[in-house]
Order: structure tokens, then C-alpha cells, then sequence
């Protein structure tokens, strides 16, 4: 352990400090959830952890300029509980309360899930549905932002997230449903969000699943699929087929493939319904 440094950063100029020599064995902590289960298999014998969770600064969930700042000090608990993500980003809710156990929510951050960017993260595919951005400083103290899309393990040794911002919608509705091998505590196997403006007509769709590939991502030809329709159960037919020739198309060959496909069609029911309430009725064959 006597090559290992540990700094704790207090505020964002203390966290470029500590950015500018970040190197390949450099290790930003938040809520350190994930970092404890890579120490099991690879432990730590070198390097320098920077522990940001004392930059109480960055611990805040508001509404500025019809936008919903989320600062990366926020855990999921915190989310969970929150009216404004409750009310405005329930998709994020819903992730956000299917995140690990009550133990590790009350510690584990947003931010840091989205560094770490596993390919069966929760709140990765609520915040694409979400059209979320992140806002990130590096150590020559430079702000900006990127889509989550495009910093998905992505993010730079001197790179840190600060803030999650989602535009604030208030006629939109979102939702997010996942499946795992048991219940509760689960790893996601497969999840599926997302985020309509809806009328008399779904005006505008943005669809996105994580645990079908690498990284989650945006099903466009399926967005496609709902634009412009009137929510019936007819069109969750179509849904639900464009769902399984999605899966058909990441996954071709594999082994999971017709246990991902059956999956898709329990998860497009269930955002569907929670979409769409009034076309709930008899189960779709």
C-alpha cells in the first residue's frame, strides 16, 4: 500500500489540481461501489485514488434554466427521493431504484455509474432516453459538455463529471423496465427506457437499451415506429416486433439471442403501459 496515494479534493479547484497529473493509474472515486468490486479481481498495487465525494459543492439536485441539474455528488437514493426527477425524469426514478441494494444506493453515485459505464448500467440507457448531457472539467480546468452517447467509456484519466443536466419537459413522459436473474439486486440482463411527448399523436420518441451490446444505445428504427401514431394496442404490436428485430440484429448468433428476444417483448409491454396507461387490457399474442 505504500505506493497507492489517496487525495480528497474539498472543491472543484482542489479536483483540477488533483486532474492535472492524472495518469493511467489514476482512479476517481465518488460513491467507490464499483471500484471495490474491481479490487477484488485486480487489486490495487500502485496509483492514486481521488476521492470526490467530500466536494460538497457538487452534491445538489435543482431546476435552472428549464433544465434539471443533477450535481455528480448526488447519490441514487437521493434521486429516488427527489419530486423533481420523480415528477419531470421518472425513468431516472425508476433506474435509479433498481440500482444495486439500499445499502449501495445510499453511497453509489449517478456520475460515478456513468464513468464506469458497465455495459448493464440502469441509469445509462434513462439518461439517453432522457436526452441527458454530462458536464466534465479536466485538469487544465476546462468545462464542457457532451451527450452521454459519446462519452460512454470515453471519459479521459483527467476528465471528471460534474453535473448531469436533462432538459426539463414538462408535457413528456418517460419510463424504464429491466430484467434480471432474480427480483431484487440483480444485474440487468437486458433493460429498455424510454421518452415521448405524446397528444392525441406520439409527436416525439426516443427509445434506448443497455445489456444488448458493449455500451447502451439509441434505437432509432423503433423511435420511427411510434412517431406520429395513436397509442393503441395495435401499435405495440408493431413495437414489440421492431423491439425483437433490434435484438435479432445486435445479438446475431448468440446463445442468449431468443431469451433477449422474449425478454424485449415483457419489457416493451411494461414502458408501454407505463407510457401509455389507457391502452392497458388484455395481454398482446
Amino acid at each position: 500500500m505504500n505506493n497507492i496515494m489517496v487525495k480528497t479534493p474539498s472543491n472543484i479547484d482542489e479536483l483540477v489540481e488533483c486532474l492535472k497529473g492524472a495518469d493511467d493509474d489514476t482512479y476517481l472515486l465518488s460513491g467507490g461501489t464499483d471500484f471495490v468490486i474491481k479490487m477484488r479481481n485486480n487489486p490495487l498495487l500502485k496509483g492514486t485514488i481521488v476521492d470526490v465525494k467530500g466536494i460538497k459543492e457538487l452534491d445538489y439536485i435543482k431546476i435552472e434554466d428549464d433544465l434539471i441539474k443533477i450535481g455528480a455528488g448526488s447519490t441514487f437514493t437521493e434521486i429516488i427521493e427527489n419530486n423533481i426527477i420523480n415528477e419531470y425524469a421518472s425513468a431516472l426514478s425508476l433506474a435509479s431504484s433498481n440500482v444495486g441494494s439500499t445499502q449501495i444506493r445510499n453511497v453509489a453515485t449517478l456520475a460515478g455509474n456513468v464513468a464506469n459505464a458497465a455495459p448493464a448500467a440502469d441509469s445509462i440507457p434513462a439518461l439517453i432516453a432522457l436526452d441527458a448531457k454530462i458536464k466534465m472539467i479536466n485538469g487544465e480546468g476546462k468545462i464542457f459538455t457532451s451527450d452521454v452517447e459519446k462519452i460512454i467509456k470515453k471519459i479521459k484519466k483527467d476528465e471528471a463529471i460534474i453535473e448531469i443536466i436533462i432538459p426539463l419537459r414538462k408535457t413528456y413522459r418517460s419510463a424504464f423496465s429491466k430484467i434480471g436473474s432474480r427480483s431484487r439486486v440483480t444485474i440487468s440482463k437486458l433493460n429498455l427506457a424510454a421518452c415521448v411527448n405524446c397528444g392525441d399523436k406520439i409527436e416525439t420518441a426516443t427509445i434506448s437499451v443497455g445489456s444488448l451490446g458493449p455500451k447502451a444505445f439509441r434505437l432509432k428504427r423503433c423511435e420511427s415506429i411510434l412517431l406520429h401514431k395513436v397509442p393503441t394496442i395495435e401499435l405495440l404490436k408493431d413495437f414489440k416486433e421492431c423491439l425483437s428485430e433490434e435484438v435479432d440484429d445486435a445479438i446475431p448468433g448468440r446463445a442468449s439471442l431468443e431469451y433477449k428476444r422474449e425478454a424485449i417483448a415483457g419489457l416493451c409491454e411494461e414502458v408501454f403501459y407505463m407510457l401509455f396507461p389507457k391502452t392497458r387490457g388484455d395481454k398482446v399474442e
